[in-house]
């Protein structure tokens, strides 16, 4: 009898031994990756160092892809601008595109763009392990009001107001629903601009997601954007060759806003309104079209 029972015995040893290892293995993975995402959490592990080495070993073994980089994004991010003061103001980008790619790169200083200005990312970003260390090391400012109005008081502000969403809907700007910035703008007293990116989403597309799955980012203003991978080839391609056609972001003339401590609801919804209507305006004087305001 045992000896009819033994092979089956020894498989069952080595199949528990298995499935031992197989637990401890998973056990000591997530407590390995709760350890590591604390210390990244609290600032003890930090990756600017490893990228700042990586940026000093392309400078020194890559310095004319760089400067090629440069020079194609120059060429290819183009600005036509009014005349501005030297006063602040909220540079208010249409569409908001993948990766808002225009303001971006605008933001960067890699372009023509001559107004001192910082640029906003979702702040939802910065749930992401060292996205606060990107974050502080491209200047950029968190959509979270406290902080947008605060840079005010030293900088401008460039801003995407239409969010990830605005990515779902080519030729419209979501503004209907948007009041922050509105009441940012009056609280502060600063001007608003309009700056249309021309061609910004035929350089930037999304792979299609079914739309009830993009319905459930909804109520976090968000959307799942996966980029496709001919928009990551334009970009790439730029440290070979400028663009095909270039993206041109047309700046319209300020807003004045006359400041106010306490804005009421009439006064946020009339300002969104002489926005959106100069808005639609630029958007039709520059592509013949008719912007579409959700």
């Amino acid at each position: 009898m045992l000896d009819i029972l033994f092979p089956f015995s020894y498989f069952g040893i080595c199949l528990g031994f298995l499935i031992g290892i197989g637990i401890t293995a998973v056990c000591f993975g997530f407590l390995s990756a709760g350890i590591i995402l604390l210390f990244v959490s609290i600032g003890m592990i930090r990756i600017m160092p490893l990228i700042n080495l990586c940026k000093r070993f392309v400078n020194g073994v890559l310095p004319d892809s760089l400067a090629t980089f440069k020079e194609n994004v120059r060429e290819s991010f183009k600005i036509q601008a009014s005349e501005l003061s030297d006063e602040k103001y909220i540079f208010m980008w249409h569409p908001h595109g993948v990766f808002a790619t225009s303001m971006f790169f605008h933001m960067s200083g890699l372009t023509e763009w001559s107004h001192p200005s910082k640029g906003t990312a979702f702040n939802g970003l910065l749930w992401l392990p060292f996205m606060g260390e990107f974050f502080e090391e491209l200047g950029a400012v968190p959509t979270e009001y406290h902080a947008m109005k605060k840079t005010l008081e030293t900088s401008s502000l460039s801003v995407a107001p239409g969010g990830m969403r605005e990515m779902l809907y080519p030729g419209s700007a979501i503004l209907l629903k948007r009041r922050g910035v509105f009441k940012m703008a009056l609280e502060t007293g600063t001007s608003l601009v309009p700056v249309i990116s021309v061609g910004e989403n035929a350089l930037c597309q999304i792979v299609e997601i079914p739309s009830w799955i993009q319905d459930l980012f909804a109520p976090y203003d968000a959307c799942i954007c996966i980029p496709t991978m001919k928009s990551l080839m334009k970009l790439i391609s730029l440290f070979v060759r400028p663009l095909k056609d270039p993206v041109v972001s047309v700046m319209g003339k300020p807003i004045v806003v006359e400041k106010k401590e306490a804005p009421s609801e009439k006064d946020i919804a009339d300002l969104r309104s002489r926005y959106i209507k100069e808005l639609k305006e630029l958007y039709k004087k520059e592509t013949g079209e008719t912007l579409e305001i959700r």
